[in-house]
C-alpha cells in the first residue's frame, strides 16, 4: 500500500511543480490570486488467497496475478471476519491547491487528521484523511532559473515556476497558501457465493 502512496504523491509533486502555472476561474486580475491545483488517485483490488489468524499473515492475489503477503497489525480489528475469496479494495487520493496572495501575516501551518473504522464484528475497513494547510512567504525570486524561494513556518524551499508565468507579477513578501490533503480508504467485501 505504501507504494501506491509514493506513486500518487510523486504524481502530485510533478503536477504541482509549476506552482503559479494556472489561473483561477474568476474575474480578479491575475496579480491578485494566481493559483494551481493537482489531484492524483489510485485504487487497487485484490482477492484474499489465504489467511493465518495466529500470525496475522494475509496473502492477496492482485488483478495481475501477483501474490502479496503482508502482516496485519493488531490495530486492524475484525481480522477474524476475513476469509479466503474476500475482495480487498484500497483507495488512495492526494490533492494540492496552491494560491498566491498579497503580503500578509507570518507563515503558519495547521494539521488535521480524521480517522474512522468499522464496528466490531464487521468486515475490516476504515478511512483516514490528513489535511495540512500552510502559508509561506516569498523571500526570493530568481529570474535566471525561474524559481521562487518560499519560507514557511518550518522550512524554506526553492520551487521551479512554469516558464509561461510572468515572475515580474510575483513580489518578495507575497504570501503563498497551500492546502494538501491525503486520504486512504480500505474495504473488504465478502467472497461471492457460488
Amino acid at each position: 500500500m505504501r507504494t501506491i502512496a509514493y506513486l500518487a504523491l510523486a504524481s502530485v509533486s510533478l503536477a504541482a511543480a509549476p506552482v503559479f502555472a494556472q489561473q483561477p476561474a474568476s474575474s480578479a486580475p491575475a496579480r491578485d490570486h494566481p493559483a494551481a491545483g493537482a489531484v492524483a488517485s489510485a485504487t487497487v483490488r485484490a482477492t484474499v488467497e489465504s489467511i493465518d489468524q495466529k500470525t496475522r499473515e494475509v496473502t492477496l492475489r492482485r488483478d495481475d496475478g501477483e501474490l502479496v503477503t503482508l502482516v496485519v497489525s493488531e490495530e486492524a480489528r475484525n481480522l477474524a471476519q476475513v476469509a479466503k475469496g474476500d475482495i480487498v479494495t484500497a483507495s488512495y487520493q492526494v490533492g494540492l491547491v496552491v494560491a498566491l496572495g498579497p503580503p500578509g501575516k507570518e507563515p503558519v501551518r495547521v494539521d488535521d487528521t480524521q480517522a474512522a473504522r468499522t464496528a466490531a464484528g464487521q468486515k475490516p475497513g476504515g478511512a483516514i484523511q490528513q489535511t495540512v494547510a500552510v502559508t509561506a512567504t516569498v523571500v526570493g525570486i530568481d529570474m535566471a532559473t525561474h524559481t521562487v524561494t518560499l519560507k514557511g513556518p518550518k522550512r524554506t524551499v526553492d520551487l521551479p515556476v512554469a516558464k509561461d508565468v510572468d515572475l515580474t507579477k510575483v513580489k518578495v513578501g507575497d504570501q503563498v497558501g497551500a492546502v494538501y490533503q491525503e486520504s486512504f480508504a480500505l474495504t473488504v467485501e465478502p467472497a461471492k457465493k457460488q
